[in-house]
């Protein structure tokens, strides 16, 4: 069989095949129900504030994974704020800092879908195997708010010692005192260990810091944990509680409402050494709502068991971090189709096979007006600066270089100029394909000096058209979506593009080239 005849077979079977695993992908989710004590929730928060100028920062703590929780999809919408992405080896938490660029109301909106179990199941990402002497010194300190060094709290800690067999658990004493000895105090009771200790009263977070001062005074490192307690509420509160180091894990104690050495799975941590959720400095009329919702199962939530075949197709388990960077390259293939199309089929040609595809990326992940100032702008910039190059004759792979260092400059200095300018570029401005500008700068120069400038236009018109509809395909958020939860659906876009590969006819743009030689133009036959 002939290349020409197996081709058509060829693209049947990948079309089949994808098509069947896509299936039974879909058969396996839609099949596959949660365990019994397993559930799936949204965790919303809806953040406000007001800020005179900018620079207000404003830190979120996010949930993370834990032996019973996975965070297996998330969405932060933060306009006109800038991201600067932390975490902690410490804390072992998630957090992200938004820096106002200007004055005003500003808002953030975070959405969390967590996967909830009673057994523990999930591959915790909160348990250190060793406390290292930084974090010991770290979980031992004394300051505002839980004063460890106080002779109050030695005091007290002296009269529980006393109290407790030589034998005894003396955290779980100092856990008993707190429960059971401290009152849950009013609106305006203390909230720091050494009030709290005083007035033998306090507020759940006061408690939970006179246990932390306790367990510190007594030299063993000891945390305040801020989280929830996952149940459906459009008004969530926060719940505080503490972790004591054990000498090879860190168990939970909660002086409120009695719980000790292990909490009821749906306990929800997202901060550590902390009271607070979200913090605003140089801010002003912070106003916070978290809620709960219960959803029904769904793609992501299941996770097979680790090291498995079936684990190692199901790109959900990934970390949430990479979700998004896979997300990118399983988009790729799209815009190498959409680009085959115009090329084979209607004969658009471009700068580059790949060149509108990686332009129209690019601009996914950007603001597209900032996105189109700095690609004209370097574009611009670029031809100037090669036309200067040329009259030093140069070799290629210096000229190259340099250009390339000129177009690098170019993209730090229009994000330096939209910065002062208040138009917000973020980060994602950086990410125009700067090789590929270069590329494109050089082939321009070079077309137009062999072809004249009026062809090199052309081809930069078709390379933007095609980027253009690149970035419609991509834009759609459902194609990546849909990628990243079934990757063997790519086995349909190497099928088409197979077909086009092998596609000999005309294009488009030829019939209009030679529409003036089809029937309706042939001049009529005189009749004798």
């Amino acid at each position: 069989m002939n290349a020409r005849r197996a081709t058509p077979w060829v693209a049947c079977l990948l079309v089949v095949l994808g098509i069947v695993l896509v299936g039974l992908r879909a058969y396996t989710r839609r099949e596959s129900q949660l365990a019994s004590g397993e559930s799936l929730w949204r965790l919303t928060y809806t953040v406000k504030f007001q800020t005179e100028k900018a620079g207000a920062r404003l830190s979120a703590a996010f949930p993370f994974d834990s032996a019973h929780c996975r965070v297996f999809r998330q969405n932060v919408l933060h306009p006109e704020l800038q991201p600067e992405r932390l975490r902690s080896p410490l804390m072992a938490s998630r957090e992200i800092d938004l820096l106002t660029l200007q004055p005003g109301e500003q808002s953030m909106t975070a959405r969390f879908d967590i996967h909830l179990s009673r057994r523990a199941r999930f591959r915790a990402n909160d348990q250190e195997p060793v406390l290292s002497t930084q974090a010991r010194a770290e979980w031992l300190r004394s300051d505002k708010m839980v004063q460890a060094d106080n002779p109050v709290v030695a005091e007290t800690l002296q009269n529980i010692r006393r109290d407790t067999p030589e034998s005894g658990d003396l955290v779980r004493r100092l856990f008993e005192f707190c429960h059971n000895q401290i009152a849950a105090g009013e609106e305006g009771a203390p909230s720091d260990a050494l009030g709290t200790l005083q007035k033998q009263a306090g507020t759940p977070l006061g408690r939970a810091r006179a246990l932390v001062a306790l367990c510190r005074a007594n030299k063993t490192p000891a945390r305040v944990v801020t989280g929830f307690v996952m149940e459906e509420n459009d008004s969530l509160k926060p719940r505080v509680w503490v972790e004591v180091w054990s000498g090879k894990r860190w168990e939970p104690y909660e002086p409120e409402n009695g719980f000790a050495r292990e909490l009821p799975y749906n306990y929800l941590a997202v901060r550590r050494d902390g009271g607070e959720v979200v913090r605003l400095t140089r801010g002003s009329g912070l106003e916070t709502q978290f809620a709960a919702l219960r959803l029904p199962p769904g793609p992501g939530a299941g996770r097979p068991k680790h090291g498995s075949l079936v684990a190692l197709a199901d790109l959900t388990r990934l970390p949430l971090e990479m979700h998004e960077v896979l997300s990118l390259i399983l988009l790729l293939p799209i815009g190498g189709l959409v680009t085959a199309f115009f090329r084979t089929i209607v004969g658009i040609r471009t700068f580059g096979t790949f060149t509108p595809t990686l332009i129209a990326l690019s601009f996914v992940f950007a603001d597209w007006r900032t996105g189109v100032f700095v690609f004209v702008f370097v574009l611009l910039a670029g031809l100037v600066s090669r036309a200067f190059l040329d009259r030093l004759k140069l070799l290629m792979v210096p000229r190259l270089s340099t250009v390339l260092t000129l177009v690098v400059l170019c993209i730090i200095f229009c994000v330096s100029l939209l910065d002062m300018l208040r138009l917000t570029p973020g980060a994602q401005a950086v990410l125009l394909p700067m090789v590929i500008l270069t590329m494109t700068i050089e082939r321009f120069y070079l077309t137009s000096e062999e072809d004249g400038t009026g062809f090199a236009l052309q081809l930069l018109a078709g390379t933007v058209v095609v980027a253009l509809c690149c970035y419609v395909v991509l834009r759609w958020g459902a194609v990546g979506r849909f990628l990243f939860a079934f990757p063997e659906a790519h086995l349909i876009t190497i099928a088409a593009l197979i077909l086009m590969g092998r596609y000999t006819g005309y294009r488009l743009s030829e019939l209009l080239r030679f529409r003036d030689f089809g029937p309706a133009h042939k001049p009529k036959e005189s009749r004798p």
